[in-house]
């Protein structure tokens, strides 16, 4: 009797050994087609050709983000997913209506300079304003120097990112106060404009731009950004000549409501419909750029899961909605439009996962919740290490999905080598001349590889 009862759970074991290996047989073979898929496929990089080429410059409200939400509408209409439709919203926007110019002036001489708006940045008298620069690398100098050395001066913020750091996005970290609050800190003690050096870790005469932020209270004064070449050649000058002087003509306005749209799209789950897995990107981009990185390569990589999905025939279990953002680079307003709706509608995100690192070379993914999802995660996507995602762990999910933490949600961002990224970041040199597509692929795949993985195993808490 006991030997028969320990050769029946000799058998019971072997038999789930035997499912257990047959099911890491079937992801492991479901992984490998969805990378081969996505190497060999030229759709996305040429749906990203089209958007950047016939939509640059989609910043909320303009006529052109108008144009990129029905060109990614079509995009996602083609793969016939089973809903597809547009989040309706209102909010402010702000635009250029002619692009802004600069010029230096020293001795008898007068040069041009490669300038662009930063965002929110107001406009100057229909003359343009000129004024003394007054190099600074803070906005502490600022403080320390006061109204007394301020006043009437344009304040030029010119620390470079520090490019001993091997983290990118840790040296934008730190330069990005400049630009962000540079002009409200100038403002405070009397400045007449605000000139910045642009974030790029090379030098360059591409100006990169991103928003900037005022002070209620305090007098909004103009604000624009500098190539990174300029800059150098302007604190130049300024060191050899005195009274070196700059004029600025700005020409921008806001609008308090503009109608705009999420994107939204599903493919519903066979076994759980009411369980999403959500995946994200942004589609505005800023007015001076082509926004290829930054971020249409996301949206692409998005709607290519879709399609991988699709035409390998994987049937989720549960739902993978497509969330295609607007408004990442202004106020958020779209981020904020889709969590308030996920607080009605009630449904279950399994996990929030985005793309806006750039089409560039994977590594893995940025997980931000608690250690039992992370280590989760972190276990699930252990068959992507063969695939050069080897970097998954503790991290930052997105901007767009950040409003969802506050459901619990998971949040999971894929982590590229970012080594380039700031060459191309807010600038007209974000081109998708400039986007490797086989790079780009290997990120699709690593998205839809985890959002298999996520959908056949579940995030254990």
């Amino acid at each position: 009797m006991i030997k028969r009862q320990l050769n029946t759970v000799l058998l019971v074991a072997l038999l789930f050994g035997a499912f257990i290996v047959k099911a890491q047989d079937t992801e492991k073979n479901t992984i490998s087609a969805i990378y081969q898929n996505a190497l060999t496929n030229y759709d996305s990089y040429n749906n990203l050709r089209e958007l950047c080429t016939k939509a640059p410059g989609r910043l909320v409200g303009s006529p052109a983000s108008e144009l990129a939400i029905q060109i990614l509408k079509a995009q996602v209409g083609k793969l016939q997913p089973d809903t597809c439709y547009l989040q309706n919203y209102t909010t402010p926007s702000w635009r250029v209506k002619s692009p802004c110019r600069a010029t230096v002036q020293y001795g008898s001489k007068t040069e041009s300079l490669n300038v662009v708006n930063l965002g929110l940045s107001v406009s100057t008298p229909l003359t343009g304003i000129t004024g003394e620069i007054l190099e600074v690398h803070s906005l502490n100098a600022v403080d320390s120097l006061g109204s007394k050395v301020v006043k009437d001066k344009i304040v030029f913020f010119n620390r470079a990112m520090d490019n001993s750091k091997t983290n990118t996005f840790e040296a934008y970290s730190g330069g990005v106060d400049q630009r962000a609050g540079g002009a409200a800190k100038a403002a405070q003690y009397g400045a007449s404009g605000a000139i910045v050096r642009s974030l790029s870790t090379e030098k360059y005469d591409f100006p990169h731009t991103g928003v900037s932020r005022y002070k209620e209270g305090i007098t909004k004064i103009p604000n624009i950004s500098i190539s990174t070449n300029d800059a150098e050649m302007l604190s130049r000058l300024n060191k050899q000549h005195a009274g070196v002087k700059v004029w600025v003509k700005s020409d921008t306005e806001t609008i308090d409501s503009a109608r705009t749209s999420n994107l939204i799209a599903e493919i519903k789950g066979s076994k759980h419909p009411e369980k999403i897995i959500l995946i994200g990107a942004h589609m505005d981009a800023w007015f001076n750029s082509p926004g290829a990185h930054d971020d249409g390569a996301g949206c692409e990589q998005m709607i290519d899961v879709f399609r991988i999905f699709k035409e390998l025939n994987i049937k989720p279990e549960n739902t993978i909605r497509l969330v295609l953002f607007m408004d990442e680079e202004m106020y958020q307003s779209g981020s904020k439009v889709y969590a308030a709706s996920v607080g009605k509608e009630k449904r279950e995100h399994i996990v929030s996962i985005e793309s806006d690192a750039g089409g560039l070379l994977p590594l893995g993914f940025g997980i931000d919740a608690g250690d039992s999802v992370i280590n989760s995660l972190k276990k699930l996507a252990e068959p992507l290490v063969d695939y050069g995602i080897y970097k998954t762990g503790k991290g930052y999910g997105g901007v767009d999905i950040a409003p969802l933490k506050s459901f619990g949600i998971p949040l999971v961002g894929l982590m590229t080598n970012s080594q380039r990224y700031f060459e191309y970041h807010h600038s007209a040199n974000d081109t998708v001349e400039n986007v490797s597509r086989r790079e780009m692929q290997l990120g699709t795949a690593a998205i839809a590889s985890l959002v298999y993985l996520i959908d056949k195993n579940g995030i254990k808490y």
